[in-house]
């Protein structure tokens, strides 16, 4: 008998740089597995809010791509900044949803358990955002 899969992803959006559409982030994390029977909330900002959260709970200051809260090994919290993803993505000349995607991906890898502290994790980390990237038919724009 197949389990029935228990995902509960809930996007926001306060920031008006990038268009955000749910139902293709919620579909791109599909291909996570280990998203079955946890829940998610996303909210996607600018860089001033993001920037008042990295002060506020990493103490670095400026803005970053995106911030993990786990609340258990079963629900977490990801602030993402579309607003770099959009400068980043204007100086690669990529497109800006893969940079979305991109972002996403790191911030759910990170509550999975995943690091990138050294060299190996970073590594390991880049090689499953690689992959799942390039499923949904976005090239891999960053130098290892």
């Amino acid at each position: 008998m197949l389990m029935k899969k228990n995902r509960k992803i809930v996007i926001t959006n306060e920031q008006s740089h990038v268009e955000i559409i749910p139902s293709q982030i919620k579909k791109a994390l599909e291909l996570i597995p280990e998203l079955d029977n946890f829940r998610l909330s996303i909210v996607y900002v600018d860089d001033a809010e993001i920037s008042t959260f990295n002060e506020r709970y990493l103490k670095h200051t400026g803005p970053t791509d995106v911030l993990s809260f786990p609340i258990s090994s079963k629900e977490g919290e990801l602030i993402v900044s579309a607003e770099t993803a959009l400068r980043e993505a204007t100086e690669r000349k990529i497109d800006v949803q893969g940079e979305i995607l991109l972002y996403t991906f790191h911030g759910v890898l990170h509550l999975l358990g995943y690091d990138d502290h050294s060299d190996e994790e970073y590594k390991e980390m880049h090689a499953i955002e690689k992959k799942l990237l390039e499923q949904l038919g976005y090239t891999w724009s960053w130098d290892d």
